[in-house]
């Protein structure tokens, strides 16, 4: 139970750091290093287009050199002589040896029991002056769950796509208590789905 948790926060983590890392990236002018990371551990497909041709494959863990964004999915690589097309989801900003390392650290503070976990959630919280947040999923195409509890194990109360507005009422210390501004809903989001 650990075990997937943790691949599930490993997950999230790569994919906000990346997204993050490649919203920074867009604004660059030079050519930015990042790294081959598939959850299967299996080579990534260079292609000659975007879902075109495969011309080549990188190995996992390979520093690559991304010249440009084409969009949310897409960047082009220097690859060989020349350059390819990649899928965005499989770049990170760090080496995946590091990867442990950064969770670790995201898992900082919980016990891998539920009810504690929600504990020392509730225990953290904060009031704040509400404010709004705009929904950040890991993938422009996911969804991030509102619960009922500030828990991956909490029913799921509503799903929201990127940019949708939720107001923020108390900050817990992985979570966000939060309200929907259109229907009144109040439940929990993760911190990492949410942007100011």
């Amino acid at each position: 139970m650990l075990k997937r948790i943790s691949s599930l926060i490993l997950a999230v983590i790569l994919a906000l750091t990346a997204f993050a890392s490649f919203a920074c990236a867009e604004n660059a002018e030079e050519e930015t290093t990042y790294y081959v990371y598939t959850e299967n551990g299996r080579d990534l497909n260079v292609r000659d287009e975007p879902n075109g041709e495969i011309i080549g494959m990188l190995p996992y863990g390979e520093a690559v050199q991304i010249i440009s964004l084409v969009n949310e999915n897409w960047a082009i690589i220097s690859f060989r002589d020349g350059s390819g097309y990649v899928n965005r989801r499989f770049l990170i900003p760090i080496q995946p040896d590091d990867l442990t390392k950064a969770m670790l650290e995201e898992l900082d503070g919980y016990t891998g029991d539920p009810l504690a976990d929600i504990d020392i959630e509730f225990a953290n919280a904060t009031d704040v002056e509400d404010y709004k947040i705009s929904v950040r999923p890991a993938r422009v195409t996911s969804v991030v769950n509102m619960r009922w509890i500030p828990s991956e194990t909490g029913r799921i109360i509503a799903r929201y796509r990127a940019t949708e507005t939720l107001i923020v009422q108390k900050e817990l210390k992985h979570y966000l208590q939060v309200q929907d501004p259109d229907t009144g809903d109040v439940g929990y989001i993760h911190k990492k789905f949410a942007a100011r």
